[in-house]
């Protein structure tokens, strides 16, 4: 486990949030990136600077997990507003710290050495190794002083971390508010009424739809629409373009291979069978091992391990190739199976070793040596990048050509395109709602589209379409939304008005029911009324995840059913008669209406509280609710001690 890893398992909450996110671009040794730090700076924080080049990566490594996450493309102010948040972390981060030495927290020498144990870069076969943690230092331009600064501000904000969590507690009369709201269930029964059903059955007359078509007219217009004429310029055309020869290639291994030799290293392969035993839960660890040991020792006897792999193994990826794995790096598989499989000698039969998979039996069929990649095995990967090289450069310079050639003719793309040699593409009734043709709906080229210079005929500047991808654009033929009239749209209206009543028409249903159940109707005659889904009365908790979210929210916000008064006893009169018990109440009735437009009649009978492994659920309502005012502590800290700090901003340095 990395020490960002168990960093983010021992903080909870806000803490957790600011520093782990802050300082995320500073560790390459367990999965983020070293860099050297520039002369100049972000930000100053109580005399501390924080590095431009940190912030830097940092910004870099979100925005493009925002680009991934947004295919429309990231506008500039979301980028501005990255930026700003990015660097606000790293300043609420180094204010914390600050507060945190002026508190007096520190880390002995013992405290440190713990923690860089934990980091895998550092282990060999699974345990700390100094010399070659250093050797790792050296390679990546850190030195030990550097880390071990690193590492002691990450233990020192652990330890303020549990601090906080260890004076936050529960009282009890905050521990049974928290019960009863967490553990309270309801009794719940409830009909689904489709409103497709009453919908199918409404007819409108025409006055109907006219006063539905003047009440949504906005609905019913076309949309705003433009010709656009464009020439574009696409990194991918680009590369596929460039030409490239063996010689080339040969060349431009060469140079890579000199300027990053660890990259075309090859390590060690080994190909390994296994048999699969899996641990469906803690109970059945046992027979799991012991139907695992049984195997081994089947394996081990001789008889045919794919075969066996075939016959027994739990694995649905390998068992049908007899267990086969193929050849595969040490760093495919897990530290367990990884360990034993690098341990053994080609032949060798294993076991059982145990994963979070479950028990494994491992056959070494055979063992490639580390070596170097030749030409050949990089030569697919060689052009892609010299092609993608090439075609950079290239699509910088026909971006300068673009540019250039657009600012001279103002508003003939025709000229554009003569300049460049690029052709003039066309998209006609190109919509501001949908976009349209090759260029989709993206944002970037509808907002130019239609602004104010394009539309008075003027060219657009390059306009980015996707990443290395952009165009310069002129339109025409601008069209204003204009009302469709009722007779256009006849039958969309029909269809809308139809669906509403349905939904009208199905809620007023439930309303009848619920108002026939209070006055003494029986819930199985209104139900089979209805006609629609039933489900029959059941607790339920507040999360139950079987539940609609809509009904439940419905179910528990309802009042309580309200308790009846227990008959009088009359035993010298009717000795017979029965007393009513007082747990009895009377059903509460609510109706509802769900996202999709059908109607519920819900059921509320009665009101509990879970009290299933009571004592095991109260230490774990105190522990989660004292971490709540831990992290809500925690929280209002780092914002005191962001408010408290000395700051002085520079962000044009990580522009």
């Amino acid at each position: 486990m990395s020490l960002m890893q168990k960093m983010h398992d021992g903080f909870k909450g806000w803490i957790a949030y600011l520093v782990l996110g802050a300082v995320a671009s500073t560790f390459v040794l367990w999965g983020i990136n070293w860099t050297l730090a520039t002369p100049n700076y972000a930000a100053k924080v109580n005399g501390h600077e924080i590095a431009a080049n940190d912030v830097r990566e940092s910004y870099q490594r979100q925005l493009a997990q925002l680009e991934r996450g947004n295919s429309g493309g990231v506008d500039d102010v979301q980028r501005a507003m990255l930026k700003k948040r990015v660097l606000d972390e790293f300043v609420a981060s180094e204010a914390l710290i600050t507060r945190v030495d002026e508190l007096g927290y520190r880390v002995s020498d013992g405290e440190l050495l713990k923690a860089m144990a934990q980091i895998p870069a550092f282990q060999v076969d699974g345990k700390f190794d100094q010399s070659h943690a250093i050797a790792v230092l050296k390679a990546q331009g850190r030195s030990i002083p550097e880390i071990e600064a690193l590492i002691r501000r990450q233990v020192q904000l652990e330890q303020l971390d549990s601090a906080m969590r260890a004076s936050s507690f529960a009282t009890p009369t905050e521990l049974k508010q928290m019960r009863t709201l967490m553990l309270q269930q309801r009794e719940l029964g409830w009909v689904v009424v489709p409103a497709a059903r009453f919908a199918a059955d409404a007819v409108p007359d025409a006055a109907a739809l006219k006063t539905y078509y003047d009440a949504h007219k906005a609905e019913y217009m076309t949309p705003e629409t433009v010709t656009l004429r464009y020439v574009e310029i696409n990194l991918a055309d680009l590369a596929a373009k460039v030409t490239v020869t063996d010689e080339q290639l040969r060349s431009f291994f060469e140079e890579q291979k000199a300027k990053n030799p660890q990259g075309y290293d090859q390590p060690e392969q080994r190909r390994v069978r296994h048999i699969l035993i899996q641990v469906s839960s803690p109970q059945d660890d046992a027979a799991a091992k012991a139907k695992a040991e049984a195997l081994l020792k089947r394996a081990q006897a001789g008889e045919d391990f794919a075969a066996l792999a075939k016959q027994y193994s739990q694995d649905a990826g390998s068992a049908a190739q007899g267990g086969d794995l193929g050849w595969s790096e040490r760093r495919v598989w897990v530290a367990p199976f990884a360990d034993a499989a690098f341990r053994m000698k080609p032949g060798e039969i294993s076991g059982p070793v145990k994963t979070q998979f479950g028990y494994h039996i491992l056959k070494l069929e055979g063992v490639q040596p580390a070596s170097q990649k030749t030409f050949e095995q990089s030569k697919s990967d060689l052009e892609a990048e010299y092609r993608r090289n090439a075609a950079e450069r290239d699509f910088s310079g026909l971006q300068d050509q673009v540019a250039d050639a657009a600012l001279q003719s103002g508003a003939d793309i025709a000229v554009v395109a003569r300049k460049t040699g690029l052709p003039v593409l066309e998209v006609k009734d190109f919509s501001r709602a949908d976009g349209g043709g090759g260029l989709g709906k993206a944002p970037k080229v509808i907002e130019a589209a239609f602004s104010a210079d394009v539309l008075d005929g003027h060219l657009s500047s390059i306009v980015e379409v996707t990443k290395g991808r952009g165009v310069v654009l002129t339109a025409s033929d601008h069209k204003m939304p204009q009302q469709k009239p009722l007779e256009a749209v006849r039958a969309d209206v029909t269809a809308a008005w139809k669906k509403q009543r349905g939904v009208e028409l199905a809620k007023a249903a439930a309303d009848a029911a619920a108002t026939r159940l209070k006055q003494g109707a029986t819930w199985e005659a209104e139900a089979k009324l209805l006609g629609g889904t039933v489900q029959a009365p059941h607790f339920v908790g507040r999360s139950d995840q079987a539940v609609p979210r809509e009904i439940a929210a419905a179910g528990f916000a309802a009042p309580r059913p309200a308790v009846q008064p227990a008959a009088k006893p009359e035993a010298a009169l009717k000795p017979e008669a029965a007393l009513k018990p007082e747990s009895a109440a009377k059903p509460e009735y609510q109706t509802l209406s769900l996202g999709d437009g059908d109607a519920v009649l819900l059921e509320i009978l009665a009101v509990r509280e879970d009290t299933e492994n009571a004592a095991q659920r109260d230490a774990a309502l105190g522990r989660e609710y004292a971490q709540q005012i831990a992290s809500a502590e925690a929280e209002g800290y780092a914002a005191a001690a962001r408010a408290d700090a000395k700051v002085a901003l520079n962000p044009q340095a990580i522009d």
